[in-house]
């Protein structure tokens, strides 16, 4: 979904503001920084790089976790008991600092718990770890919340990689197109100027669709948002059948997204757990869609994963 905008200068290097973990196996490799635990790095053998890398001209992020929000704010802010709390589109998960609890191998697992910093954005205790796993051709992205609250821990939650698009040499972005389990129907709703969600207003209508052959015009909506989507995984694919699967249980909301008004060589594919406010909310936390609500030392968890396919 629309994030942070063009930039005007480029933001410090990975090297500067974090440190990078790598593992890899005879398949695969991958790198992710320590800010975000993000994945910044899904390589194969052949050197074919599948996540995109953050040129701020066009989008500065790879695969950020969105937590304790997705999509937009109405106003930038919301209520929680009464009182107004800023935060940026996504959450402030995607900048926080993580810190590595366990590697071996074949995984990766960080860990971030709240602060006095968080407290003013969102006032709950939370924990979070998110393990990268890698076995043979597919690495595993699962995210655990845990209350560490006296009280109810609500929050909606997602995942925002981008993939390389094209990812073969030669290939063009129109090669590609985006493959679903089952076909789905669904009206988008409307993205309002300040990223709110009309579905009063849907922006397009998909009956049966199996098959999304990219083009860039198809995100003049800005993004394309699957409400209840069916299918539990999709295969970004060029014409010769090569490219990722990327499979979603667990999430109730699919997105995809580009950039519109530029040639941005890569392609969001987003698992949602709520989304944006609507265009008519009331800024109440709690009354945001598909919350998950867990009680005082309650855990939740979730995962994607990313399937090379050659």
């Amino acid at each position: 979904m629309n994030n942070e905008g063009i930039l005007k200068q480029a933001p410090k290097t990975i090297e500067e503001d974090t440190m990078n973990h790598t593992i890899k196996n005879e398949n695969l490799e991958i790198t992710v920084r320590s800010t975000g635990a993000e994945l910044i790095n899904l390589k194969s053998p052949q050197g074919t790089e599948y996540i995109w890398q953050r040129d701020p001209v066009f989008w500065n992020r790879c695969a950020p976790i969105l937590f304790p929000a997705v999509g937009r704010l109405r106003d930038k802010y919301t209520i929680i008991d009464e009182k107004n709390y800023v935060m940026d589109i996504h959450g402030f998960l995607k900048d926080e600092e993580f810190e590595l609890k366990e590697a071996t191998a074949e995984s990766l697992c960080f860990v971030n718990r709240y602060s006095e910093a968080t407290l003013k954005m969102y006032p709950f205790r939370y924990e979070t770890s998110i393990t990268y796993t890698i076995k043979k051709n597919k690495v595993r992205t699962a995210i655990r919340i845990r209350n560490l609250d006296d009280r109810d821990l609500p929050f909606n939650l997602g995942g925002h990689p981008a993939f390389n698009c094209p990812l073969y040499q030669g290939d063009k972005f129109t090669d590609y197109s985006v493959n679903f389990e089952v076909a789905e129907s669904f009206a988008g709703p409307t993205i309002e100027k300040n990223g709110t969600l009309n579905f009063d207003k849907p922006a397009v209508r998909f009956d049966n669709l199996k098959k999304l052959s990219l083009e860039r015009n198809l995100f003049s909506i800005d993004t394309i948002v699957i409400p209840k989507v069916r299918s539990r995984f999709v295969k970004l694919l060029n014409q010769t059948g090569r490219g990722v699967k990327f499979s979603f249980p667990g999430f109730s909301t699919f997105a995809i997204w580009t950039r519109y008004n530029q040639e941005a060589l890569f392609i969001c594919l987003e698992p949602w757990i709520g989304y944006g406010d609507r265009f008519d909310s009331d800024h109440q936390f709690l009354k945001k869609d598909d919350l998950v609500v867990l009680k005082p030392k309650q855990e939740f968890e979730v995962h994607y994963e990313m399937e090379i396919i050659e």
